[in-house]
């Protein structure tokens, strides 16, 4: 049982990690095609 548990808890907190660095990647993304239309 306590497999379980700390089976969930890693992989939630992969998840929480993951969807993070997606966030992290989309901001940069957005950042970085404002930053080209402005140099052109």
């Amino acid at each position: 049982m306590i497999q379980f548990f700390i089976g969930l808890f890693l992989g939630a907190n992969t998840s929480l990690f993951l969807y993070a660095c997606i966030l992290a990647g989309k901001k940069e993304d957005r950042n970085f095609i404002e930053t080209e239309k402005n140099s052109e």
